[in-house]
């Protein structure tokens, strides 16, 4: 059977060359991805860079009991943590922790996508690190109440992951976003990546303890100069085929600027990164997001329902700064073509996520 294929150039070392932003999407990371300052006024600069430029790592971790989601966001003036845990067994969220409100040099995001890559959230109760070297992603957190002991009613939560970044080709994109003033923002991703690991959930004197032996998983690294209000539409799933072959897609909708043409869109499949259309629509219902969402490609290649187990929610009215954030942790169900051939996706672990936010 046939498959997609698609020639995609090797990631360069840097965003810019010598006529300006090297745009367009790579196979591999970039060792560096940090995106041009922001066009502005020149004694504007500065102050636009620091306002605009939003780094943040992202991983993804599941296998058949649970699913583990961590992430660290530099979002300039401000930065936040946030992990969830599910047990796919019970169909429960088990924890949903977020620690907002973090600043330098509490936390931290480098320009280092892969190989080099170092972010840190470190407040009273909360320790998360984040560290690649020698192609291995290291996540560890420790969180628990504001003095570092578990709280009661709520859970204390302690992750210790390693991804194998090198079992898959990555995928580099730098991006035109054609706002006003013009912005750039840049994104490293992996998916279907081994991971190993241990995860302890602690609440209310009970103790849930995974050993990750056999999980598959992935990473969103990105760091743009983003616009004041930004929003977008994400969908990520990793998982194990019945054909026993590894399968991860990455898809985006709506992202401010890059309506229609999100060239990050692509699959996984058995260690071949692939390119899919890059207009995509993701739909729900935002005020039931516990609810299915669809997931699909306009040429109809992707067609997937997302069931969600629980919630992931962030709202923050702050008058001049706003946002809605919205990530659903759950399964994917549908289809997949790659070519001629047929992906039968039957409740693979992925997340959704809708971002709308005046930052």
């Amino acid at each position: 059977m046939a498959e997609a294929t698609t020639i995609r150039y090797s990631a360069p070392f840097s965003v810019v060359g010598p006529r300006g932003p090297r745009f367009g999407d790579y196979v591999g990371l970039s060792t560096t991805l940090r995106p041009p300052s922001a066009e502005g006024l020149p004694g504007r600069r500065h102050l636009e860079d620091f306002l605009r430029h939003k780094r943040w790592m992202y991983t993804f971790a599941a296998n058949r009991d649970l699913l583990v989601t961590a992430a660290i966001v530099d979002a300039g003036p401000t930065g936040t943590t946030f992990i969830t845990v599910a047990d796919r067994r019970t169909g429960k969220l088990l924890a949903d922790i977020s620690r907002p409100g973090g600043t330098k040099p509490m936390v931290s995001v480098n320009d280092h996508p892969g190989e080099g890559h170092r972010s840190r959230y470190r407040m009273p109760g909360s320790d998360v690190n984040m560290q690649t070297s020698d192609g291995v992603l290291h996540v560890r957190a420790k969180v628990g109440s504001p003095v570092g002991l578990p709280a009661i009613g709520k859970p204390a939560v302690e992750l210790d992951l390693a991804f194998d970044i090198t079992a898959s080709p990555a995928l580099t994109v730098i991006s035109d976003l054609k706002t006003e003033p013009r912005l750039v923002s840049t994104t490293g991703k992996n998916a279907a990546l081994p991971v190993s690991g241990r995860v302890v959930v602690r609440q209310g004197g009970i103790v849930h303890a995974f050993d990750i032996t056999d999980g598959l998983g992935g990473f969103d690294y990105t760091s743009g100069n983003l616009p004041r209000h930004t929003q977008w539409r994400w969908a990520y799933l990793v998982g194990r085929l019945a054909n026993g072959k590894t399968l991860g897609l990455n898809l985006s909708a709506d992202f401010s600027g890059l309506v229609g043409n999100a060239r990050e869109n692509s699959v996984w499949y058995d260690g071949q990164l692939m390119a899919i259309d890059p207009d995509a629509t993701i739909d729900v219902d935002l005020d039931e997001p516990g609810k299915p969402w669809h997931v699909r490609t306009s040429d109809g290649k992707v067609d997937l329902v997302f069931d969600p187990i629980g919630v992931h929610r962030e709202s923050l009215d702050l008058k001049l700064v706003r946002s809605r954030f919205l990530q659903p942790v759950g399964e994917f169900s549908g289809t997949i073509k790659l070519g001629r051939r047929t992906l039968d996706v039957d409740r693979l672990p992925g997340v959704v996520e809708n971002q709308d936010v005046i930052w």
